[in-house]
């Protein structure tokens, strides 16, 4: 054998090898010993001869290969528990019902749940998905009645609803226990089936005035129990069966119109087209399927068409067979229209009178039109001659004549008097149904005289008032012209089986031409009426009504009972125990009129075996010939009974009652259920009555007036109609097994939905610091509530802001926010509310802005609460707060105290030093970047001696340093890095880094220099990196750097105190206030001491001046030029104080003051001598004045 053939690897073996990596089979030491082997050196690829391999890299290699195995095998396990729990979690899969995932409205939807994986572990009663139809959870103006139906095998779990709203809609299903969120389901929903009362009728373009003949269209909008619309594109209007009438302001109806076309226009609406006929102011009702469609009744106004005169028509308010001479004719003519309507106006009519024998016309003097109503004029003239004529009533413009012309009429000669004939007898009383009556007419002229007139002109009425039912009389004359008294005998007339009539009888309705021919004065009139009521009688002579103008006024009752007619109107043949029941009796005379008052004669009897616990009582007048009777059986059973009037038995006696016990029969209730305006609620009418049995079913059930109805076995649904909110209701009635009745009503309370937005905007941007928008508000919010004069309330609040409300526009008309209140709330006072009406609301609306926190920029949110009484809705309105760059600031007091004398101190010490020094910016709590990213120029510089500080090596390529003695900023040359840091040295430092790098920088400086100080210039540049500029429009994006410098003192010596600079200034202010009182003092006494001197001195020389001025006095001489007012100047001077020149121009002054120039010299002169010689030392001058 080839010693190299058994190093090439065969199948087997590379499997094997391929196996010793899994530890489950193969031990670690038959792995080692295939490893040594050179043949699995071969299966590496390695070339045997060539390659020398140690057992050390074998083992190394075995052992990295086991560590990354089992590292995998530890991160798939049990690396992360949260996802094995996930996986062992069940999983659940929906789909629709039999794929049926296309509905109409009123249908039931199911959503079918299965479970795929660990359906063990499931817990029914954790499940509690969520329902959600197009973003809205739950019950809602989509879908309403959601169930979930987790009973039984988890294979038949289900979610049912209702669908009600016509469209496309998205599923999403939540459940948070079971992670489950799937929205992958769609269904659509068609219209339902028509509900006739829900379809919405009005006038096509709301033309809603006609005039009688035109066409009328209106417009009907098919829609289905929950108000969604129908189209009937393709289909026959004609299946919907709709009619229209026209009805009076009180309700009946007026005219049923004839649909000349109904068809369906473009949109699916049903177009109905009539032509109106009758005028007025009217309304239409209509209808399909016999029930009323909303909007219906439409008002609707006819006007009357041109006045068709051979319409018009002649009529009287009791049209008589003859007119008495000289009486005034008057006929009522009604203008009518093509279609009968009365046209308002006076139109000028002609007439002419025609005698039938002569065939001549007759002038007419006193022709009168007048109009007495409107379409209706009164045409009278007086009859001056008697005979027969025909009258035409006629239009000579169209020679047309109004309908029923000629008319004939016989003008007769008589003197009767209406008020002075005699109309008397027991005929005029009232009386009882069937029983004969009559009374005597004796007609007299206005003399009192009697006034005989041919038989045929004498005319009874007799009428009823409740339904115009006429009477037959029979008159007779009494005594005839020639004085003769005809005989009287029994006859039978018409009215009446048998009457009391004269021979020859003169009958109205049959007599002949020669026997009316016979004139009487006197008449005697005969009647029976048979049906009980309230009558009108009138008598005419002619035209002329007797009795004054007025009628006579009679009651006719009832007559005596007849049995065999009367009976037992209703009773219930099955009663419950120990409740009152009642039977209905009623009776009636022999002619079926109602026979009031006569309880006492009734009886109620009981003619059964079982007549034990059994109690009735009086029978109770209905007032309608009905009479009711009550009766109680305490114990159940079958009762036989018979109703009697005096004694005779009505029909059917006896009648059978059973009686059973209460829990027999069923108890309807009354429910009380209320419902939002914009979706629907089904519930279970019958869930509070009560019934035997567990089968009762709704009967029927009445349609409430603002909503529809529609049954599903039990149970009801109810929808409003849109826009309805307030209070319905409707009755039903239910029906047991036993097909025993019971009747209740259901009340509703339709709840007014808050306040819903309309529009809204979906995004706003504002800017920083601004209040925005600068003018006006907010475009695009509106809002929408049915009820238009309810109060309302808005809250807007902003999280980061605070909204406000712009002032409006001046109105001069009543301005539209008169109604509206404005508040503010919350914690902190920052919500906005707003009450009002929702028109107020809306005009509000557009009038709100926006101010962000101070510095704030970002995302924020507007959130806008709804309220009303029933609840609130929220709208959140997003919000992007442009950013405006803020300057950067830096705190730093205005001095630092360096500790001791050192050559290098700290400038800021944080054990030591309890003031702010720091820098920050605006800008960068909300820098999109974060704080790494937000980079500022920052510089430090003394005017004396050195900075030192110790730098990250991050900033090596942005350090700049100034040196002493220069001007200028230059790079780094060269450092040195240890511990990635660098020391400087210069009088200024300036670098690029974040704000904490400055910070951190600026906490560390060191200062160092000499004794004196120093002044720290601290300089920050935000380099525009964040925000736009402040002056600039934001929209333009532009940005320019804002910087902020701040110097600090820095002192080697503590300097004064500030209590104890405020005390040395103190002092010294108190030291000036003493100072200058000592002097103010000081010279009160100087110029106390100076007047008392000049007082002393003065005193002395008055002493020794006294004998000049004695001798000027006398020297004096009275005369009437010298003033009165003479001022006197004594005194001596000596030759230094007044030189000569002065000297005299003071004694010119003296003479033109003095009255008399001469004796003032010699007095001045006389005193001046005399002060020379005995004081020749200065004295002041005295001015003395004297009052002449």
């Amino acid at each position: 054998m080839n010693p190299t053939a058994s190093r090439v690897p065969t199948a087997a073996n590379r499997f094997k090898i391929s196996s010793c990596h899994d530890y489950s089979k193969y031990s670690a030491h038959n792995c080692q010993k295939i490893w040594r082997s050179p043949f699995t050196l071969n299966f590496l690829g390695l070339p045997s001869p060539r390659l020398t391999v140690t057992m050390a890299v074998l083992m190394h290699l075995h052992i990295v290969i086991f560590l990354v195995l089992a590292f995998s095998l530890f991160t798939a396990t049990g690396s992360d528990p949260a996802s094995s729990e996930e996986e062992s979690l069940p999983k659940f899969a929906f789909g629709w019902l039999d794929d049926k995932d296309t509905f109409r409205a009123g249908d039931i939807a199911n959503i079918k749940i299965k479970v795929l994986e660990h359906a063990d572990r499931l817990d029914r009663n954790a499940l509690k998905p969520i329902l959600t139809v197009n973003g809205k959870m739950g019950n809602s103006s989509y879908v309403s009645g959601v169930l979930y139906d987790f009973a039984g095998d988890p294979s038949d779990w289900r979610i049912s609803f209702t669908v009600i709203t016509v469209g496309l809609f998205n599923v999403f299903i939540e459940e948070h226990n079971f992670q489950v969120f799937d929205s992958s389901m769609h269904f659509q929903v068609e219209p339902g089936q028509m509900y006739p009362s829900a379809c919405v009728a009005s006038w096509m373009n709301l033309m809603n005035e006609f005039e009688a003949g035109m066409r009328a269209t209106i417009l009907i909008i098919l829609k289905d129990a929950f108000g969604n619309n129908i189209s009937s594109t393709g289909e026959d209007p004609s299946l919907y069966k709709f009619t229209v009438s026209s009805l009076y302001v009180n309700g009946s109806v007026a005219s049923v119109p004839n649909i000349s076309f109904m068809g369906s226009n473009e949109l699916g609406y049903i177009i109905i087209e009539f032509i109106v006929v009758q005028a007025g102011d009217l309304s239409l009702r209509v209808e399909g399927d016999n029930e009323t469609l909303r909007g219906s009744p439409l008002p609707f106004k006819v006007n009357p068409g041109p006045l068709e005169v051979s319409n018009c028509m002649a009529t009287w308010n009791f049209e008589p067979n003859g007119w008495q001479l000289f009486s005034k004719m008057e006929i009522f003519i009604c203008q009518k229209d093509q279609y009968g309507n009365l046209v308002p106006g006076l139109y000028e009519f002609d007439a002419e009178v025609v005698e039938k024998e002569t065939n001549l016309s007759i002038p007419v003097a006193d022709l009168h039109f007048e109009e007495v109503m409107a379409g209706i004029q009164l045409f009278s003239f007086s009859n001056l001659e008697p005979g027969n004529f025909l009258l035409t009533i006629y239009d000579i413009k169209h020679n047309k004549s109004i309908s029923n012309m000629p008319y004939a009429y016989t003008v007769f000669v008589g003197y009767c008097d209406g008020l002075k004939s005699v109309v008397n007898g027991s005929g005029l009383n009232n009386s009882i149904a069937g029983e004969v009556a009559e009374f005597t007419v004796y007609l007299k002229d206005l003399y009192q005289y009697p006034s005989a007139v041919e038989v045929e002109r004498l005319q009874v009425q007799i009428v009823r008032e409740s339904d115009s039912y006429y009477v037959s009389p029979t008159i007779s004359p009494l005594h005839v012209i020639n004085g003769s008294e005809p005989t009287r005998r029994l006859r039978y007339g018409a009215t009446s089986p048998i009457e009391i009539a004269p021979s020859p009888s003169f009958e109205l309705s049959n007599s002949s031409v020669d026997s009316t021919k016979v004139q009487a004065s006197s008449f005697n009139v005969v009647y029976s009426p048979d049906k009980s009521g309230i009558y009108e009688i009138h008598v005419f002579c002619g035209n002329v009504l007797l009795n004054g103008g007025h009628s006579f006024t009679k009651e006719v009752i009832a007559g005596e009972v007849n049995t065999s007619l009367s009976g037992v109107l209703r009773f219930s043949p099955k009663v419950p125990r120990l409740i009152k029941n009642e039977i209905i009796v009623q009776l009636l005379d022999s002619f079926q009129n109602p026979v009031f008052s006569q309880q006492s004669r009734l009886k109620l009897e009981i003619v059964s075996h079982n007549n034990s616990e059994f109690s009735s009582w009086m029978f109770v007048d209905n007032n309608d010939g009905s009479y009711t009777v009550h009766y109680l059986s305490k114990d159940v059973g079958t009762y036989e009974m018979c109703a009697s009037f005096n004694g005779i038995s009505f029909s059917p006696c006896p009648f059978g009652v059973n009686v059973y016990s209460s829990e027999y029969f069923p108890s309807a209730y009354s429910d009380t259920i209320s419902v939002w305006e914009d979706e629907s609620i089904a519930f279970d009418a019958l869930a509070n009555d009560y019934f035997a049995g567990d089968n009762a079913s709704i009967a029927e059930y009445t349609k409430p007036d603002h909503g529809s109805l529609l049954q599903y076995g039990r149970h009801l649904r109810y929808t409003p109609y849109k826009d309805y909110y307030g209070n319905d209701s409707f009755s039903y009635t239910m029906s047991d097994i036993n097909g025993n009745l019971a009747s209740a009503s259901v009340n509703i309370s339709v709840l007014s939905i808050p306040p819903q937005f309309v529009s809204s905007p979906s995004l706003v941007q504002v800017t920083e610091d601004v209040l925005s928008p600068r003018f006006g508000g907010f475009f695009g919010f509106e809002i929408r509530y049915s009820d238009q004069m309810e109060n309302i309330s808005i809250i807007l609040t902003a999280q980061a802001g605070t909204v406000f409300l712009s002032p409006m526009l001046m109105q001069f008309w009543e301005p539209m926010w008169s109604g509206l209140s404005v508040n503010r709330g919350g914690e902190e006072a920052k919500d906005l509310i707003l009450e009002g009406r929702v028109e107020v609301i809306n005009f509000a609306l557009q009038s709100i802005q926006y101010l962000g926190n101070q510095n704030f920029s970002g995302n924020d949110t507007i959130r806008i609460s709804t309220r009303n009484k029933n609840g609130k809705n929220d709208l959140d309105v997003p919000i992007i707060v442009e950013p405006i760059n803020d300057p950067p600031f830096i705190h730093a007091p205005e001095f630092i105290i360096l500790k001791g004398n050192e050559d290098e101190s700290l400038i800021f010490d944080r054990e030591r030093d309890k003031f702010e020094f720091y820098i920050g910016d605006p800008d960068l709590p909300t820098f999109p970047g974060g704080d790494i990213n937000f980079l500022v120029i920052f510089s430090v510089e003394v005017n004396d001696g050195f900075l030192v500080a110790n730098l990250p090596a991050e900033l090596i390529d942005t350090t700049e340093l100034k040196l002493k003695h220069s001007y200028m900023w230059q790079p780094l040359q060269t450092y040195v890095a240890i511990s990635k840091h660098f020391a400087v040295k210069a009088s200024g430092i300036r670098f690029r880094g974040s704000v904490n790098d400055c910070n951190s920088i600026m906490q560390q400086l060191f200062y160092h220099g000499g004794e004196h100080g120093a002044v720290l210039t601290i300089t920050l540049n935000d380099m525009g990196n964040h925000g736009c500029y402040p002056d600039s429009d934001c929209a333009e994006r532009v940005s320019l750097p804002l910087y902020t410098k701040a110097a600090v003192n820095l002192i080697r010596k503590r300097p004064m105190s500030s209590f104890v600079a405020h005390a040395l200034g103190s002092a010294i202010v108190i030291e000036f206030l003493v100072v200058f009182s000592f002097g103010v003092l000081l010279l009160f006494f100087i110029c106390k001491c100076a007047i008392l001197l000049v007082n002393e001195r003065r005193n002395r020389h008055m002493k020794t001046s006294e004998p000049c001025i004695v001798q000027s006095s006398y020297d004096r001489t009275p005369s009437t030029n010298l003033s009165q007012d003479a001022t006197h100047f004594t005194g001596c001077f000596s030759s230094s104080f007044l030189p000569g020149s002065q000297l005299s121009n003071f004694r010119k002054r003296s003479h033109r003051l003095s009255g008399k120039g001469e004796s003032s010299r010699q007095a001045f002169r006389s005193c001046d001598q005399s002060q020379r010689t005995s004081l020749p030392s200065f004295k002041p001058l005295a001015v003395e004045k004297e009052q002449s």
